[in-house]
C-alpha cells in the first residue's frame, strides 16, 4: 500500500506544529510586553495622583463656577471641558459638584446618574484610571476585545440566523473582507466559536486552506 499520502500529511502537520510553536512563543512575548506596559501606566498614573494630592490640584476653581456657566452643553461636552481644565484628569465626585454649582441640575443623584452613562458612551475619549477617576485621551485610542470580523459575523447572523459557517465565509470572501493577514477559515472558526454559534447543530471546522 502506498503510504505517500500519509507521509505528506504528517509533514504538513509537522509544519503546522512548528508554526503553532512560533505563534505561542510570540504570544507569550506579546503578553509579557502588555503586562509590562500596564505596570508602567499604573505607576505613572499613581505618580500623577500623588502629585495632585501633594499640591492640592483640584478640577476647577469653584469660585469660577456659576449657574449657567456651561450654557447648553451636553453631559459629554461638560465632562470633556472639566477634564481639559484639569490637565486631562476627571474625578467623578468633583465633576458632580461642579455641575451642581453650575446649576445643571439641583439633584446631585440625577447628575451622577447621567455622568456615568456619558463616560460609557465616550470610551474612546476617557480611560478609567481607577474607580470614579478617568483620564481624557486624544480620541484615537481603539477599544480592544471586539474585532471587525466579530461584529460583521454577528450582524450577518442576526439578519439571517440560518446562515451556516461556510455560507458566511463565502459571503465574506466575495465581499472582499479584510482579514488582516489571518487565514480566513481559521479566523472565522475562532470567531464562530467565541460567539457561541458552534452549538448550532454539529458545525464542522472549516478547511484551513480555504
Amino acid at each position: 500500500m502506498d503510504n505517500s499520502w500519509i507521509q505528506e500529511t504528517m509533514k504538513i502537520i509537522d509544519d503546522w506544529q512548528m508554526e503553532l510553536a512560533n505563534l505561542e512563543s510570540n504570544f507569550e512575548k506579546i503578553r509579557y510586553d502588555i503586562e509590562e506596559l500596564k505596570q508602567r501606566i499604573a505607576v505613572a498614573e499613581d505618580m500623577i495622583r500623588e502629585y495632585r494630592n501633594k499640591h492640592n490640584i483640584t478640577s476647577f476653581n469653584l469660585e469660577d463656577i456659576y449657574p449657567g456657566c456651561f450654557g447648553n452643553k451636553t453631559y459629554p461636552e461638560m465632562l470633556i471641558e472639566i477634564a481639559k481644565r484639569n490637565g486631562g484628569y476627571l474625578k467623578v465626585t468633583d465633576a458632580v459638584e461642579i455641575m451642581l454649582q453650575a446649576d445643571v441640575s439641583k439633584n446631585k443623584r440625577f447628575i451622577q446618574a447621567n455622568v456615568y452613562p456619558a463616560l460609557k458612551r465616550m470610551r474612546n475619549r476617557f480611560i478609567k484610571v481607577r474607580r470614579g477617576e478617568y483620564r481624557l485621551t486624544n480620541g484615537i485610542i481603539k477599544q480592544t476585545g471586539k474585532s471587525g470580523l466579530r461584529e460583521v459575523v454577528k450582524k450577518l447572523k442576526e439578519k439571517n440566523p440560518q446562515m451556516t459557517k461556510t455560507e458566511v465565509l463565502k459571503y465574506l470572501m466575495k465581499m472582499g473582507f479584510d482579514f488582516k493577514g489571518r487565514r480566513p477559515a481559521n479566523a472565522l472558526n475562532i470567531t464562530w466559536a467565541y460567539l457561541g454559534y458552534s452549538k448550532e447543530g454539529k458545525q464542522q471546522s472549516l478547511d484551513v486552506r480555504y
